[in-house]
């Protein structure tokens, strides 16, 4: 999908604000050069405040791409900036889970979820020159039904703790989910198809305003 713009996105510095290796991993695997440039911004933001989840992924992903944004543009204006912010979010109904505080928050959490069919929610802004694109997909992921054991033998291997819901579908959590309604990427964390989409329209319209 991205080939049509690879020469304009060749012209820009791609920066993802986040320290993540697993989205920039995931950026790089469609042939992008991207730097990881981690936000200072602080993620304290509370969902109450928003009418939809959507909104409030949306927010987050938006503060930590505008000061990256800013921070770079400040010590090199001369670069054509495109910066990526995402954030993700799990919920149970109307209850979100964010990463876990500890082993016994993760543990709560996984057993709350097993069983059940849990939303995965990830924004995405893409600040640029002139402005900024926002977009929300949401996945539905589905836990089979995990015993006390399975639990904690999966808390005990660290994997949890810095996801959002207390899992993640690319490693050893895949293994808990019975199936899944929507995008892969998404539950990782940076849902591709969607964010090539939205790439392409923007610098191709860019191009137009251009001539």
């Amino acid at each position: 999908m991205l080939v049509s713009v690879l020469h304009l996105l060749a012209k820009k510095r791609l920066v993802l604000a986040s320290s993540s290796p697993r989205r920039q991993e995931l950026i790089k695997s469609m042939g992008l050069d991207i730097e990881l440039c981690p936000s200072t911004f602080e993620e304290n933001l509370d969902y109450h405040d928003f009418k939809e989840f959507s909104n409030f992924v949306e927010a987050t992903a938006a503060g930590k791409a505008e000061e990256v944004y800013q921070r770079l543009h400040e010590t090199d204006p001369t670069a054509d900036l495109l910066v990526i912010g995402a954030d993700t979010m799990v919920t149970l109904g109307d209850e979100v889970y964010g990463k876990p505080k500890n082993p016994t928050d993760a543990v709560r959490m996984l057993t709350n979820l097993s069983g059940k069919c849990n939303r995965t929610h990830t924004g995405i802004v893409i600040r640029h020159s002139k402005g900024s694109r926002a977009f929300t997909e949401f996945t539905d992921v589905y836990f089979g039904e995990l015993t006390k054991e399975q639990i904690q033998h999966y808390v005990d291997s660290g994997e949890p703790l810095d996801k959002a819901g207390a899992y993640g579908i690319q490693g050893i959590g895949g293994s808990l989910i019975r199936k899944i309604d929507g995008d892969y990427y998404c539950v990782m964390g940076l849902p591709l198809h969607r964010l090539c989409k939205e790439l392409c329209l923007l610098l191709e319209q860019s191009e137009a305003d251009s001539v």
